[in-house]
This record gives structure tokens, sequence and C-alpha cells, in this order.
């Protein structure tokens, strides 16, 4: 059983468990004509969501109206079927959290840089997507204007979602890392790369478990371990071994990271790979 605080909406409440955590329960009609300490059962509930961060959820949604948590279900939902997949459920308190301050400083003429602003439409152009779908749905909406901006920071909560663990911070280190990998590989290649390129997307998404696997010290983690393929590919596809290198030298100096011979072979396929489509 949980104990209720507040209702979103009809469909979802902030409640208690039985030891007296703050969660958000989701269920059809679950908020419906409830009082503050009245009982939940959990036969109501579709989902949960157990604040796993050092904020109150209470102090997140006190300020939430049904408005902005109704434009932010729709947000979410354009957003899943764009990437066609299911988003983490923390992701509409969250958002709507996010939306909440940024309508408040829209209103004062109060404008946030967001310093990846330029990296996140070509890093993640389906998420940027959501994000200015985001931006027009509130000013239809809400009649709020929000700097164009915002659709970077709504883009980065999408991408942020689809990663259980993640949190915005270990999201934002990730792009920024990413663009710093391919700015290497585009000045050493002399090119720019191809972002439509399905190899492209691949990479984007081949760095990110790579940046992770790189965070969290996980080796060997590929097994391929051979010193023949490495000499092979080394030979076969120099100049993409020598940027792979000079990668890893970066990734050293910058984090301390100690890129093993197993990701150096992935990363110069990759990179065979991508700039082989941008030369084409």
């Amino acid at each position: 059983m949980f104990e209720f605080v507040k209702s979103l909406n009809n469909n979802i409440v902030l409640a208690y468990d039985e030891n007296h955590n703050e969660v958000v329960l989701f269920g059809s009609g679950i908020g419906f004509n409830r009082k503050k300490g009245d009982m939940v059962s959990e036969s109501s509930v579709n989902k949960l969501f157990i604040n796993d961060s050092n904020k109150r959820l209470a102090s997140m949604v006190q300020n939430l109206s049904e408005d902005i948590v109704s434009v932010t279900e729709d947000i979410i939902q354009y957003g899943s079927r764009i990437l066609e997949k299911q988003l983490h459920a923390s992701i509409l308190i969250i958002l709507a959290d996010h939306l909440y301050f940024a309508i408040e400083r829209s209103k004062k003429n109060q404008n946030v840089e967001n310093p990846l602003q330029w990296e996140v439409p070509h890093l993640y152009p389906r998420e940027y997507e959501i994000g200015k779908k985001g931006v027009k749905l509130i000013e239809e909406r809400l009649q709020v204007k929000l700097p164009p901006q915002e659709a970077s920071f709504i883009a980065l909560h999408f991408v942020n979602a689809q990663f259980e663990s993640q949190d915005m911070s270990d999201t934002l280190k990730i792009t920024e890392i990413i663009s710093r990998i391919l700015d290497i590989v585009s000045y050493h290649f002399q090119l720019i790369l191809d972002e439509n390129s399905l190899y492209y997307s691949r990479f984007i998404v081949h760095l990110r478990y790579f940046i992770i696997r790189q965070e969290t010290h996980m080796k060997d983690t590929i097994g391929l371990n051979d010193e023949d393929l490495l000499e092979t590919v080394k030979t076969r596809y120099k100049k993409s071994y020598q940027c792979a290198v000079k990668i890893a030298k970066c990734l050293l100096d910058a984090y301390s990271w100690d890129v093993s011979k197993d990701e150096i072979i992935y990363l110069l396929l990759h990179i065979e790979r991508i700039t082989n489509v941008a030369n084409k």
C-alpha cells in the first residue's frame, strides 16, 4: 500500500511507500478524488518511479501544474514514437521539472546558455527533433515562447532517458567527449563527416558505450585480444589506426584513460567506415 500525497493529474500521483520513500505512481484514474493521507493499493499502480537522486520528489512536483504535466506527457509520447523505444519513467518528472523552470525563466526574460547547443543537433538529430517539437507544443499549449536553445536541453533529457542508470551530468560529459572525438577525426582526415549516414549513427552509439566502458573501468569486454589482427588492421588501415591512436592519446591526457588494443581496433574500424562514406 502507498500513502497518497499529491495528485499531478488523474493518472499520476506523488505518494509514500511503506518505508516512507517518496514515489511517483502511474495508473489509470489513480489520482481522481483522493485526499492527502488516503491509501493507494498496489493493484491500482501500473508503473512506479522511485527517486534515486538527492533531490526530493515533493520539491520537484510541488510547482507542477496539470498543464505542464500534460504537455510533458505529450512531448514524451511523441519522443517515444520517434525513438521507437520505451523511455525510463523518470523522464516525466525530471523533464516537467525542467520545463517549469524554463517557462519561469522565459517569463522573466532570463536565458540560460547551453554549452552543447550546437553539438546536440549533429550528435542526436532524432532527439533534437523531439526538442524542437517540445518547444513548439509549449508555445501552442501554454502560450510561452521558449528560447531556441531549449530544444537542445529537451533533446538531452531524451538522450538521458534512454539509459536507465545515467544522470544528466553523465550525458553532458559523454556528449562533450563524443564531440571532441569527432573533431579529431574530421581534422585528421580533413573532411566533413556525413551525419546522415548509417555508419555515422553507429559510430555515435559505439562511442557512447566506449566512453561508458572507460568511465566505469570495464575492461576486456570485447574479447578480441588478437595481436595478429591488430597488426593486420594497422597495416591495412594505416590512417584510421593513426587517428584511433591520436584519440586514445587525447583521452589519456585529458581523463587518464588507458584505451586497450581491442578498443583501438574497434575505433579504427568505425573510423574507416565513416571516413570512406564521407569521401564518396
